[in-house]
Parts: structure tokens; C-alpha cells; sequence
């Protein structure tokens, strides 16, 4: 014999109903003087007696949004008070460029002409805290976020539901990107756009030099060989990244190849033979670099913007940062970045986060499923090189609107190895004594020896 449904599955229900009808009319799916469905229509869809649906509507009618027409049916209700909802979006700046946001939020307005978007940019530097204090003040509806941006408001909160909102999870999404934004088992953040970090290279400095196109996959040591065929060159360098960023050195430990676990003491052993490896392999590239041409490269834009010169034959980066080499005049392609002992390459999953204070969370819901909707992927899928989250959209084929790597669709074979930051299993006083202890190698200034010595203390 079945269990009864509890009283509290019947409230669950009618909040469900009273949510859907309210969130349709606010957001202009239900315009002014159109009749919602029948009673006997709610009654089956939220499975509720017809009395339970009458209370319901009788809350909705209360708050101005729907009227009763006898022997007619309920319609929304002309009314001004609800007929614009103004939505404050906290978003990347970089996206103007990496999604087309400009275009996006303008066809979202044109069709949700009830919802208009305040688009308010955020810097990647003090994301956190400005971050937290626009949420916390309501001053952001719905933000953009990454996951090294999530992860630092896990660190410094007990309950993430304090800060965001459960999202309703897109159908479609690649499976691997919305687990690392998921807590027992709820969603808080809906993946929009993603990519691993790469190698882009310049295919004529390689036939130039007869080089092999870059394989599947292969070593650190054996890229150091394609760089000597490629050769020296006082005008450009063969080979190019920018280490000291949270995107680039992690991964050299990351294909380590070793289990980032503490034992029951809470230690993790840093000194491991295979982690020393790694930072002699990031060591020996940095040392590769000519000194000048970091100083000139101080973020990765404008590595992007050296290797657009043609000044770079090879650089590590990402389908977002190639978007900065859509005017270029040159072929350049991308391959998957070497591993020291076990290929990896770190995932950056942007996403969309909803304020849990926002009195807007309806609009925000609509919007992030306009984002995410065939029709808006396929758009950045066509116009950018960024990978859309929806695997339909990002896995079209058809015309191109203009140039696009003949190995753009790579990310899908090395899907196998994509990593977080997160995988490091380190706090965030950890990953700033590691980086130091790294530096001070890398700089010279202290010996192989001295590193271990300082990496088994952390």
C-alpha cells in the first residue's frame, strides 16, 4: 500500500503552481488580459484538488495579478505596477567579446520586453569582495561566475545556500560541466560557456620550418623538441605563456600524476619526486622565455596580443582568449597541451549564479534559460570561438561565418583529461606558500634542494 502524501508535499505543490502562474506574469509569458489555464487543467498539472487550486489563485488575485471574468476564466491582469522588471546582471567584462553579451542582452529584451537587463561589469581581480558586497546588499540579481570564483565563496562561508539560489539545471549541458557547482546533490550554477587551456600555434611559422603538425598527445620534453625545430629567432619567440596565474601553473602539478590526499594528520606530501618534476618541467619552459618579453606581457591578453604580431609561434591559452585573434592575418591552429606524467589540462567553466537575496529571482531564472537556450549558444557557437555549454549548439555543423581552426572540435577528444584547480585539494594559504616556494625556483633563488625542504613544510 502506498504512503499517503504528507500535508507538506500538498504545500509543496501549491507553492509550485502559485510560483509558475506569478513568475509567467511577471516575466510577460502571460500578458496583461490573457486567461491562464482552466482549473481542472492546474488541478492535473500540480497534481491538486480543485479547492487547493482556488486557494491558490485567490493568493494570486490578492496580490493584483489575475481577475476572474464569470462564466468566462481567470486572466492576468492589466496593470502597470508589474509590467517592467528591472534585473541587475554582475557580469565578466571579457564576455562582451567572448559571447557577443551586447547582442545576447538585446535579443533577450526584445523578446522579455517586461525584463530589462542593468548590466554591471566585475573585475576577475577582487572578484570575492566586490562581489559579496553587491549580493549582500541586493545591489546584483544574477552574476557570472567561474569555479575558482565559486570556490572562494565556499571557503569563506559554512552554507552556500546563504549566498546563491538553487538554479533549475539546463537539459543538455555537457555532462562534466555542472557537478563542480553542485552540493548534495543541488545545482547553484548554470554553465553557459567553457574551455581547457590549450596550444594555439602559428601553422606558417611551422611550415616554414618544416615542424610536424602537434599530435594527440605528447610530453613536455618532446614539445621542447618541436620549439628546437623550431629554432631562435631575435624577432619572435618559439614558445610563450604567462606562469603565475591561477589557469597556468597548477597544471604542471596537476600531471604530476599524484593523489592530491591528506593523510589523517590533515598533511599532503608536496615533496613527492613527481611534483619536484613538474616545477623542474614549468622551470625549464619560464627559462626558455626571453626576459624582455615578459616584462612586455604582464596578463594573458597580451600574449594573445604578441602572438596576433606574430611575435609568439606557439602560446598557451584558451577558445575564450582566441577570441582576442579574430582580425588576425595569418592560419593559426590548436593542439592539447603536452603532460609532464599524465595529460591533464585544467577546465574554466563560466557560469550564471542567482542571489539568493534578490527580490528578482524569476526574471533571473528566465534570463539564465534564454542564455542557455539553442538559439542563444548556437550565436556564440557561430560568432565566437568560445565552446558553448550546450552540446547541441556547440557541436554544430554548418557554414562558417568566417576563419575557424581546423581542430577547433579538439576539446572533445581530450575531454578525458580535464581537471579543476579545486583537484589540488588546497586551501588558499596553501596554494599562495606553494606558488612562493615555486617562484623562489623559478627565480634562482633557491636550489632544488631547498624547494623540497620548503615544500614538505607546507
Amino acid at each position: 500500500m502506498q504512503a499517503k502524501p504528507s500535508r507538506t508535499t500538498f504545500r509543496n505543490r501549491l507553492d509550485e503552481m502559485i510560483t509558475a502562474l506569478r513568475d509567467d506574469i511577471v516575466t510577460g509569458r502571460l500578458k496583461s488580459g490573457e486567461f491562464i489555464p482552466s482549473l481542472m487543467q492546474l488541478s492535473k498539472q500540480f497534481q491538486l484538488s480543485i479547492n487547493s487550486v482556488q486557494k491558490g489563485l485567490d493568493q494570486l488575485a490578492a496580490e493584483s495579478l489575475i481577475e476572474r471574468i464569470p462564466r468566462v476564466g481567470i486572466r492576468v491582469k492589466d496593470s502597470t505596477r508589474h509590467s517592467t522588471v528591472s534585473l541587475s546582471f554582475g557580469y565578466y567584462p571579457s564576455l562582451m567579446e567572448d559571447v557577443d553579451l551586447q547582442h545576447l542582452i538585446a535579443a533577450f529584451q526584445e523578446e522579455h520586453p517586461h525584463i530589462r537587463i542593468q548590466p554591471v561589469p566585475l573585475q576577475y581581480e577582487n572578484y570575492y569582495d566586490v562581489t559579496s558586497n553587491y549580493l549582500y546588499n541586493e545591489m546584483l540579481d544574477v552574476l557570472t561566475i567561474n569555479h575558482i570564483n565559486f570556490n572562494q565563496y565556499e571557503d569563506r562561508h559554512t552554507d552556500i545556500r546563504e549566498v546563491f539560489e538553487p538554479i533549475k539545471p539546463a537539459a543538455g549541458i555537457y555532462p562534466y560541466l555542472s557537478p563542480p557547482f553542485m552540493r548534495d546533490k543541488t545545482q547553484y550554477v548554470q554553465p553557459i560557456v567553457f574551455s581547457p587551456v590549450i596550444l594555439c600555434y602559428n601553422q606558417q611559422h611551422f611550415e616554414q620550418r618544416q615542424a610536424d603538425e602537434p599530435p594527440l598527445e605528447w610530453t613536455w620534453q618532446e614539445f621542447m623538441a618541436c620549439l628546437d625545430r623550431l629554432g631562435r629567432d631575435e624577432s619572435r619567440l618559439a614558445f610563450y605563456f604567462y606562469p603565475a596565474t591561477l589557469n597556468r601553473w597548477p597544471i604542471f602539478l596537476l600531471q604530476s600524476g599524484v593523489e592530491f590526499k591528506r593523510n589523517k594528520t590533515g598533511k599532503m606530501n608536496l615533496a613527492a619526486p613527481q611534483i619536484m618534476d613538474s616545477i623542474q618541467t614549468c622551470n625549464e619552459l619560464i627559462q626558455r622565455q626571453n626576459m624582455f618579453q615578459i616584462l612586455l606581457s604582464e596578463n594573458d591578453v597580451n600574449v594573445e596580443e604578441l602572438f596576433s604580431q606574430q611575435r609568439i609561434s606557439v602560446m598557451m591559452t584558451t577558445y575564450f582568449n582566441m577570441n582576442r585573434l579574430r582580425r588576425a592575418s595569418f592560419p593559426f591552429d590548436i593542439a592539447p597541451l603536452p603532460y609532464v606524467h599524465t595529460p591533464k589540462t585544467l577546465l574554466i567553466t563560466i557560469g550564471m549564479a542567482i542571489n539568493r537575496r534578490s527580490k528578482q529571482k524569476a526574471a533571473a531564472q528566465v534570463f539564465i534559460d534564454y542564455l542557455t537556450s539553442y538559439r542563444s549558444q548556437l550565436h556564440i557557437r557561430k560568432t565566437t570561438y568560445s565552446i558553448p555549454a550546450l552540446q547541441r549548439a556547440a557541436e554544430w555543423h554548418g557554414e562558417e561565418l568566417g576563419y575557424r581552426p581546423s581542430r577547433y572540435n579538439i576539446y572533445r577528444d581530450i575531454s578525458h583529461t580535464y581537471a579543476l584547480l579545486s583537484d589540488l585539494n588546497l586551501n588558499p594559504h596553501e596554494i599562495e606558500e606553494l606558488l612562493n616556494a615555486m617562484n623562489m625556483y623559478w627565480m634562482g633563488m633557491e636550489n632544488k634542494e631547498a624547494t623540497l625542504s620548503r615544500l614538505a613544510t607546507i
